[in-house]
């Protein structure tokens, strides 16, 4: 009996380095070897291709039913958000949870609305052996440590913000096209000047939309003044506070304001009415994330909208891909234009 435990032992150890040599071999993780050969990897391409030219050289094959009681597989994605009241994550939310249930897998939500607690999901998620992780960073947060330590053996993609890992995938929204599309939409309505309302100070994303503002309105040769362009939070009260103050003024006024977010842009609306200006007869405004809020608004909200469709797609399937060279997937938005901005000047 000894005999047996110590030759079934040898034949476990055989096993598992084969595969590590296979892994040595091609150039990839075990994780991915094993998802290519076992078929869970679809795509062909020069890494499944070498996966499978090492394996034919080492002579090695799949013993599916040692595989089938020793897999690691979950059938569970990790999703870490900052907040599920954020537009852009409850978006995303609704339409990445059909699709993982199309799948016959499990979504594991994890919510973190700066570094230390986003570092804390992650390392949750992980402990509960998820199949792969998208992270969407917190506003400042920036998880470079957490991810690399990672991302070797688990495929991970992060969407939005600046990205923190090249060893992990990422899909990002093309936010300098979103601006260039929003200030020539603008400029096409025939106006002489423009606000900015943007996001948090301390983020990155927020100072390179801001940057990318000016070059806009360079370009356009619009006209915009410092005192009216502001950093800030995403919320209407914030919109209608900063409105107040801008509109109250007897001073030149803009002919336009640009928000971060549809929430700024409904407080902005909201301020406006109360002063007894007119959107868009006196005053275009234009949201961001094409909130249900801007479809609501009266009149209605021009919004950027991020093609979430595009960002799930694209992001499951860079963890079906594996962890092995990670991709950057940079995506267009689409401006959706109502009648908050359906005026010719």
């Amino acid at each position: 009996m000894a005999r047996t435990t110590d030759n079934a032992s040898a034949s476990a150890t055989s096993a598992n380095s084969s595969i590590t040599n296979v892994a040595a071999l091609a150039n990839v993780s075990i994780a991915t070897v094993s998802r290519v050969l076992s078929g869970k990897r679809t795509k062909d391409d020069d890494i499944a291709r070498r996966v499978r030219a090492a394996a034919a050289h080492l002579n090695y094959s799949v013993n599916y039913a040692a595989s089938a009681l020793r897999s690691t597989v979950t059938n569970t994605i990790g999703l870490v958000i900052p907040t599920a009241n954020d537009p852009f994550c409850a978006q995303l939310l609704d339409e990445i949870e059909p699709v993982i249930d199309v799948d016959s897998q499990q979504l594991l939500l994890g919510i973190g609305g700066d570094q230390a607690t986003q570092i804390q999901r992650i390392e949750s998620l992980v402990g509960r052996h998820v199949d792969g992780l998208i992270v969407l960073p917190a506003w400042g947060a920036y998880l470079s440590a957490e991810l690399e330590h990672y991302a070797s053996t688990l495929p991970i993609v992060q969407v939005g913000g600046r990205r923190c890992s090249f060893r992990t995938s990422m899909v990002s929204v093309d936010e300098n096209a979103a601006m260039e599309i929003v200030i020539g939409h603008l400029a096409e309505r025939g106006i002489a000047s423009v606000a900015y309302m943007a996001g948090k100070e301390i983020s990155f994303e927020s100072a390179e939309l801001f940057t990318m503002f000016h070059t806009q309105v360079r370009a356009h040769h619009l006209n915009t003044e410092a005192e009216w362009n502001k950093f800030g939070d995403r919320s209407v009260q914030r919109g209608f506070d900063c409105a107040m103050r801008l509109f109250s003024e007897p001073l030149v006024q803009p002919e336009a304001v640009v928000c971060a977010d549809d929430a700024i842009a409904f407080g902005v609306m909201v301020a406006l009415h109360s002063l007894g200006l007119r959107v868009p007869e006196d005053v275009l405004v234009v949201g961001y994330n094409d909130s249900p809020i801007a479809r609501t608004t009266m009149p209605p909200l021009t919004s950027v909208r991020p093609p979430f469709k595009q960002i799930v797609s694209e992001a499951l399937r860079l963890l079906n891909d594996g962890p092995d060279n990670p991709a950057h997937i940079s995506l267009a938005p689409q401006l959706i234009v109502r009648e908050s901005t359906n005026c010719q000047r």
